[in-house]
């Protein structure tokens, strides 16, 4: 990354942390109104109004999700089917997907990562929100296999990563990315220095010594291999159930390009409970390539070569839930420290020092 990027990522950080900085209202998911909402909704129903406005909960972290139950006037009814605006993701990439995310009504993104988006109301649609402090079952994972399986079919070696989607760049491309590699690295020293204190087992420590060295060109070798476009923050809070057992997600703030079983490897490991990865995870990775070929991918992976992506991954699991953990606040403890349990036992049980000790020494392919 360029310094001028590096001191651009600086500066939205620094924007992020203004409460002065004059950014588009709403600046906070409390300044949603009435008034606000018949601004964006009602332009294409001449009289139509947003009368009320009633906060149903919901949720907060790196994003707040408010659910809100809106009051029109008789003209108003109309308002609904209106042609919208949306940001890039929900403008290019949602079309070709359905139910693998919620229809946007209106989003804007403002400096400092500050962003409004008004979505489809999913309850009244039947689905269920997955919080991270969930239990994952057996067939929510087989529902977010099968969407992740669609979003990746949809621009497997798609041209358009190349084009209009060449926003959603590589990891090493990513806005920001020093600064994250630089918080990631941080945040291993960290664990390692207090390892008795944080549970880290001998894998993992000597995953994240190899890391340490060899970070930059493992990045690097994630260009490597079919690219497709990924959602990059796949965790169970981010995803939510649909009545017939389908699934979808949330908050594609952090989209990218990168093949991809990582999505998969990362879902998995901070999902499941150890026994239940360990007793499905070989169905899972086959029921995604399995996706794959029925969406009409030409060449997937063969099973082995999905296998190893998936243990190699797991270091990027693990490293997002260790840095959540010292970036306290974005989610509950327990819920972290159920998250940091189950990437442990992934680096264990898979053995992922060994993977990137290979990888490594192979020329980080």
């Amino acid at each position: 990354m360029s310094i001028l990027g590096t001191i651009g990522a600086l500066g939205e950080v620094g924007l992020a942390l203004s409460p002065w900085l004059p950014s588009p209202r709403p600046r906070r998911a409390g300044d949603v109104d009435a008034g606000w909402l018949t601004s964006i909704l009602a332009t294409g129903a001449p009289g139509a109004r947003v009368l009320d406005v009633e906060d149903r909960g919901g949720t907060s972290g790196t994003t707040d999700r408010r659910r809100l139950a809106l009051t029109w006037n008789d003209a108003g009814v109309a308002a609904l089917g209106m042609a919208i605006n949306e940001v890039k993701f929900y403008e290019q990439v949602r079309p070709a997907l359905g139910d693998v995310a919620p229809r946007a009504h209106y989003a804007r993104a403002g400096h400092g990562a500050r962003f409004v988006l008004v979505l489809d109301d999913l309850l009244q649609q039947g689905a269920r929100p997955i919080t991270p402090g969930d239990d994952c079952t057996l067939e929510h994972a087989h529902g977010v296999i099968d969407a992740l399986a669609r979003l990746h079919a949809a621009y497997w070696r798609s041209p358009r990563l190349a084009a209009d989607l060449a926003w959603a760049t590589p990891m090493t491309g990513r806005r920001g990315f020093a600064l994250l590699a630089n918080q990631f690295r941080r945040v291993r020293r960290k664990f390692l220095a207090q390892a008795d204190a944080r549970n880290v087992g001998p894998r993992a420590r000597r995953m994240l010594q190899l890391l340490d060295g060899n970070d930059s060109a493992l990045y690097r070798s994630w260009s490597a291999g079919p690219q497709t476009l990924v959602h990059g923050d796949c965790h169970l809070g981010n995803t939510y159930a649909l009545p017939d057992g389908r699934a979808g997600l949330l908050d594609w703030q952090v989209v990218f390009s990168t093949r991809g079983v990582r999505e998969i490897s990362y879902f998995v490991t901070g999902a499941l409970d150890r026994d239940l990865r360990r007793a499905h995870e070989r169905e899972l990775i086959q029921r995604y390539l399995d996706g794959l070929t029925r969406a009409g991918v030409p060449d997937p992976p063969s099973f082995e070569q999905a296998w190893e992506d998936y243990r190699f991954f797991v270091h990027d699991a693990w490293d997002s839930v260790a840095l959540t953990i010292l970036w306290s606040g974005l989610h509950p403890p327990e819920a972290l420290a159920v998250g940091y349990e189950r990437a442990s036992a992934a680096v264990d049980d898979l053995a992922v020092d060994e993977i990137v000790e290979r990888r490594v020494k192979d020329g980080y392919r």
